[in-house]
C-alpha cells in the first residue's frame, strides 16, 4: 500500500524530497522502500508478480542501475534472456554516463556469452552504441572488450582499427599502455615488422614523458631484426628527451648498443649527443619561469624581511648619498611614501635648527710663501717657470 502513489497529488510535485508534500503522500518515492519490495516478493512471491514490481520501479522512475542489474539477473536466472536483454535496454534509456557503464558491461558481456558469433551485426550496433557516448574515463575498458569481441568472432583488421581508436578516444594518462597493447596484438596477428608504423604513430602522438619506454622498446626491436642504423636513429630521436641525470637507465643502453654494434665514430658520436642535452637541460634548470617570478619580488615584501617599513620603498644604488636621498642608520636609501592618505609634516623647523653662522677670514700671507711677494698676478705655471 505504500508503494501505491496517492489519487490526489499537486500537480506540480515532481521530486521526493519536496518537503511541501506530506510524507505520507512521497513515501511511494522511496528507492529502498521499494528495493525491499522487490526484495520480498523475489523471496515470497511469484515470477509475475516480482516482475510486475520491477516494471513498476520503470514506470515511477526511482530506479537504480543496480537494480537494473539485479532484475536482468533474475530474468536470466528464469531463461528469459531477451526479456533481460530489454531490462538492459530499458535501464539505459534512463541512465547516462558514467552510471550507465555497468549496465553496457553487463548487457554486452550476456550478449557474447548468450550468442557468441551468431548475431555479430546486432553485437557490433551494441558496440558502436556504446562507444558513441562512452566518457574517457571508461573508454579503455570498452574499446577492449570491443577489440576482444572482434579477435574471436569477427575480423582481425576490424579488431586492430578499433584499438587505433581507442588509442585516440582514452585519456593521455592511458595513451601509452594502449598503444603498448595496440602493438602486442599487432606484433601477435600480423607479424613484428607490421607494428613498426604503430610505433611511428605512438612517437608523434605521446607526451614527452611516455616517449622514453616506447622508444626503447621500439629500439630493441629494430636490434633484435639487426637493423643496427634504425636503432641507432632511434636512440638518436630519443636522447633529447631524455636527460642524463634523471634518465640514466636510457643512457646506460644506448652506451651498451654502441659498445656492441659501434665503432669509435659512432661512440664518438654518441658522446657528443649527450654533451649537447646536458648542456640543453642545464639551461633549462637555470632559467625556468619560476625562478624568474621569484627574482621580481613585490618590494614589501622586500621592506618587510629586512625590517623596513611597507610605506617605504628600498632604492638600490651604489651611493645613495649623491642621489641626493635621505638614508637610515644602515645606509638604506629612502623615499617617502606615495599613499595621498599621509599625513607630510614640514621640515623646515629642524633644518633653521641645524643653520650654521659661518664667518670669512682672510687667509694669513705667510701661508703662500714667497709666493705671495710679487707673483700675486702670475699663475701657478708662469712661477713654476720662475723657481727652475
Amino acid at each position: 500500500k505504500a508503494c501505491v502513489a496517492p489519487n490526489r497529488l499537486k500537480s506540480s510535485y515532481k521530486d521526493k524530497d519536496d518537503e511541501s508534500v506530506e510524507v505520507q503522500k512521497r513515501l511511494y518515492k522511496s528507492t529502498k522502500l521499494w528495493a525491499f519490495y522487490a526484495d520480498l516478493e523475489e523471496n515470497l512471491g511469484t515470477f509475475d508478480t516480482t516482475c510486475s514490481v520491477y516494471e513498476s520501479l520503470f514506470d515511477v522512475k526511482v530506479i537504480s542501475p543496480q537494480i537494473v542489474l539485479n532484475y536482468a539477473a533474475y530474468l536470466e536466472e528464469h531463461k528469459h534472456f531477451e526479456k533481460a536483454f530489454r531490462a538492459y535496454e530499458k535501464g539505459l534509456d534512463l541512465f547516462n554516463f558514467p552510471h550507465a557503464f555497468p549496465i553496457w558491461i553487463a548487457y554486452l558481456k550476456r550478449f557474447i556469452v548468450r550468442y557468441k558469433g551468431e548475431k555479430k551485426e546486432r553485437a557490433r550496433d551494441l558496440f558502436e552504441q556504446a562507444v558513441s557516448k562512452i566518457t574517457k574515463a571508461n573508454a579503455r575498458k570498452m574499446y577492449l572488450l570491443y577489440a576482444k569481441y572482434e579477435e574471436d568472432y569477427g575480423l582481425s583488421r576490424r579488431a586492430m582499427d578499433i584499438l587505433d581508436r581507442a588509442c585516440k578516444a582514452v585519456e593521455v594518462k592511458e595513451r601509452a599502455a594502449m598503444y603498448s597493447i595496440y602493438i602486442s596484438r599487432v606484433a601477435k596477428l600480423f607479424g613484428v615488422t607490421k607494428s613498426r608504423e604503430i610505433y611511428h604513430v605512438a612517437i608523434r602522438n605521446l607526451p614527452e614523458k611516455d616517449l622514453k619506454p616506447i622508444c626503447l622498446r621500439y629500439a630493441d626491436l629494430e636490434k633484435k631484426l639487426g637493423e643496427i642504423d634504425r636503432a641507432r636513429s632511434i636512440y638518436q630521436y630519443t636522447a633529447q628527451y631524455c636527460s642524463p641525470e634523471k634518465d640514466r637507465d636510457f643512457w646506460d643502453a644506448w652506451k651498451e648498443f654502441e659498445v656492441s654494434h659501434g665503432n669509435e665514430d659512432t661512440y664518438t658520436e654518441m658522446l657528443r649527443v649527450r654533451r649537447s642535452v646536458v648542456g640543453q637541460f642545464a639551461t633549462v634548470q637555470l632559467l625556468p619561469t619560476d625562478v624568474i617570478a621569484k627574482t621580481e619580488e613585490d618590494p614589501k615584501k622586500k621592506n618587510q624581511r629586512k625590517g623596513v617599513p611597507v610605506g617605504d620603498v628600498i632604492v638600490e644604488d651604489n651611493d645613495p648619498k649623491d642621489s641626493g636621498e635621505k638614508t637610515d642608520d644602515s645606509g638604506v636609501a629612502k623615499k617617502p611614501s606615495t599613499n595621498q592618505e599621509e599625513i607630510e609634516f614640514d621640515d623646515e623647523d629642524d633644518d633653521d635648527d641645524d643653520i650654521i653662522d659661518v664667518q670669512e677670514k682672510p687667509v694669513p700671507a705667510a701661508v703662500f710663501g714667497a709666493a705671495a711677494v710679487g707673483d700675486k698676478n702670475l699663475g701657478a705655471k708662469e712661477r713654476f717657470k720662475r723657481k727652475q
